[in-house]
């Protein structure tokens, strides 16, 4: 009945608010007013904010105010999430960015977008959910607003925590959280360390996750947010479970009860009598794990949140087995497994992928619009040039004969070249227009890549320690490095694609996209089947866009595998090899000499190379950028044999990478650097 009734509602909205072509004047002040009170009730009193945000829609629907019947489908969205109806708010997000864009108010429509993304992603709508937050990056890119740009970054990390992809969650967070911190936004630094902390006990990483989670807890009681204490105290709870210090865990659960509660959050409720539930199951109080257990699915069939309902099912499937009650057993393990398809039948992270490749299209096609208007501003300046000298010449010859009528086409020549030069003015200023937006929307693309690949402190966090020097020649690079965790083993690789710049780094994210399917996905972990794997995907895309197998498009890439319980390392590489200190001995591990792409000769297998590793060892990787850089007082390249030197002669990684990179540009000086650079070196 509740979603019948929203339905007819958002009907009604619609119909009235096409009539929206003109904003009237209205008492702004008053809305305001009451914008900001309905704001703290939400953060409150939620069930006392609906009949004022009611009232405000009516109104600004009468006086045809768009901004203000924006931001009111926005506040009636944020209640219905509040209380768990994510059914009913995504059925007003599409009216406020409506009429956020005829308002042309831009941070109102990031704000629409951005809230939209959300509710999606709530309701396990993940691809359109990263398509909207995309479309809100879009519009905040040209707006100098840290909070916009904070909220951004905070909703694509909560978009793909949805999505199940933590560490690219924690990527965009700690975006958040640096621009937090530069601008002293205490609310901010909070909610999004929070929420770090909240991943990291996801990933099983515990003592990071109460780090994370005490900061936040410190900083929103620094600030006395409610709300903020109450989803804090939640993740603490959650991570003292996992502990196995259950009753902790009770206690700070029953906290969060509390003021949520209070605030009336009926959703945020219905997580903490699941996560309660599971507490008394791992105290083996099953009794009281029923009883609450039951409670929670009373509020999960209201919510109709499929990730919820799902752990609801788990749970009372596990009561009921060691209650010896099987035939309810039975009956929640298959609703478990029904919704469970359901769940993850809604995500297609290839989709998320090629919606990512199609934004970088869009891109590259900016790019050749720009060279073509560059060309045809050249061609029309010469032409005008060669009018102009024609004039003159005329003129001169014409002198000596008509002095009068000399001057009379003389004036009327000087007034078409001025107006000509104003045209050629105008064409240029367009030119660099479009110029900057692809210098802006290449500058994005870097944003995007360094999301995707990872830092130096992510490989520490997998190593005993590591370094990493990553220099692109152009704003994005075709080089790239990645890592990726399958039970015990510990996946490294290093590649070198054709070309740099733009279609470089088009090449690398196909790479990474490939690599993470074959491994992730596909469970394929012995490090030949890898690269004859990714080889054949990679030929397979190349030979849509070509009609010959004659071409040497690819990369050149090392992978490397590491059991991370016995130190055995497995490695196959492509036209590149690695480097290993054991004993204070340096070694190298040649991979075949054929790259992962289309190739002239024949194509054989991938090989593989096995290794006892011992700790204190290392591994060196590195694209062919800075062996092959030109400089030095002769002009030569830097040589591989340099590069060994550097590694045999310092053990410590911190100053190893430092000497490499003043040695690199010693060597460089004024000349231009040739080439991508990548260079990893890992220690265990």
């Amino acid at each position: 009945m509740q979603k019948k009734i929203n339905y007819i509602f958002c009907l009604f909205l619609l119909i009235i608010g096409s009539h929206f072509y003109c904003q009237i004047k209205i008492d702004t002040v008053l809305f305001n007013k009451k914008y900001k009170k309905i704001n703290k009730l939400l953060e409150t009193k939620v069930d006392s904010a609906f009949p004022l945000i009611n009232q405000n829609l009516v109104n600004t629907l009468r006086q045809k105010y768009a901004n203000g019947y924006s931001k009111s489908n926005l506040q009636l969205a944020r209640y219905y999430t509040l209380k768990g109806f994510n059914d009913s708010a995504i059925l007003y997000t599409p009216i406020a960015i409506k009429y956020a864009r005829v308002s042309k108010d831009s941070a109102l429509i990031v704000n629409s977008y951005l809230s939209h993304a959300r509710v999606l992603a709530n309701t396990a709508n993940y691809n359109e959910a990263v398509e909207n937050c995309l479309l809100a990056q879009r519009f905040a890119e040209g707006l100098k607003d840290s909070k916009l740009n904070i909220k951004v970054f905070h909703d694509l990390g909560y978009v793909y925590s949805n999505i199940g992809t933590i560490q690219k969650a924690i990527i965009y967070y700690k975006k958040g959280l640096a621009i937090a911190k530069l601008n002293n936004d205490t609310f901010n630094i909070a909610n999004i360390t929070a929420r770090i902390g909240g991943e990291f006990n996801t990933l099983g990483k515990y003592d990071s996750s109460l780090y994370y989670g005490k900061i936040g807890l410190y900083n929103f009681k620094l600030i006395k947010h409610k709300r903020g204490i109450g989803a804090t105290l939640t993740n603490l709870a959650a991570t003292y479970n996992s502990l196995k210090q259950v009753d902790k865990a009770i206690e700070i659960t029953n906290e969060a009860l509390k003021i949520r509660t209070e605030l009336g959050d009926d959703y945020a409720i219905t997580i903490l009598k699941n996560n309660l539930t599971q507490c008394y199951i791992d105290k083996k109080e099953y009794t009281k794990a029923l009883q609450i257990g039951k409670e929670a699915e009373l509020l999960n069939a209201k919510q109709n949140d499929l990730s919820l309902q799902t752990e609801n099912y788990a749970c009372l499937k596990t009561i009921y087995h060691q209650l010896k009650q099987n035939d309810l057993a039975y009956v929640y393990a298959n609703k478990y497994i029904l919704l469970k398809d359901s769940f993850y039948n809604k995500t297609n992270l290839k989709a998320l992928g090629e919606l990512q490749a199609k934004y970088e299209n869009d891109k590259q096609e900016k790019e050749i619009t720009l060279l073509q208007l560059e060309k045809k501003n050249v061609e029309e300046k010469t032409e005008a040039e060669n009018k102009r000298s024609n004039i003159i010449l005329i003129s001169i010859t014409s002198v000596l004969a008509l002095i009068i009528v000399f001057a009379i086409m003389l004036y009327k020549r000087f007034k078409q070249s001025i107006k000509q030069k104003q045209i050629i003015e105008k064409q240029k200023q367009l030119v660099d227009e479009k110029q900057k937006e692809i210098i802006d929307s290449i500058n994005y693309a870097l944003t995007i890549q360094q999301a995707i690949i990872p830092t130096e402190e992510d490989l520490k966090l997998e190593t005993k320690n590591a370094c990493v020097f990553f220099k692109p020649k152009d704003i994005v690079s075709g080089d790239f490095y990645w890592y990726s965790k399958l039970n015990n083993y510990l996946f490294i690789a290093v590649a070198d694609c054709t070309g740099h710049g733009v279609p470089g780094a088009f090449m690398s994210l196909m790479g990474i996209s490939y690599l993470s399917e074959i491994i992730n996905e596909n469970k394929i972990i012995d490090t030949d089947i890898i690269l004859n794997n990714l080889r054949s995907k990679v030929i397979s895309n190349l030979n849509k866009t070509t009609n010959t197998k004659a071409k040497s498009d690819g990369m050149d890439i090392v992978i490397i595998r590491i059991n991370t319980a016995t130190l055995q390392l497995q490695f196959s590489g492509a036209n590149n090899t690695i480097y290993i200190i054991q004993n204070s001995q340096l070694s190298e591990l040649k991979g075949n000499k054929m790259p992962v792409g289309l190739y002239t000769d024949v194509l054989k297998p991938f090989t593989k190379t096995e290794l006892q590793l011992n700790k204190g060892d290392k591994l060196f990787a590195t694209t062919d950028g800075l062996p092959d850089q030109f400089g030095g007082p002769k002009g030569k390249k830097f040589m591989y044999k340099q590069l060994e030197q550097l590694l045999s002669s310092e053990p410590n990684l911190l100053q190893l990478k430092k000497n490499i990179i003043s040695n690199f540009e010693t060597w460089k000086g004024n000349n231009e650097q040739i080439d991508d650079i990548t260079f990893v070196g890992i220690e265990f």
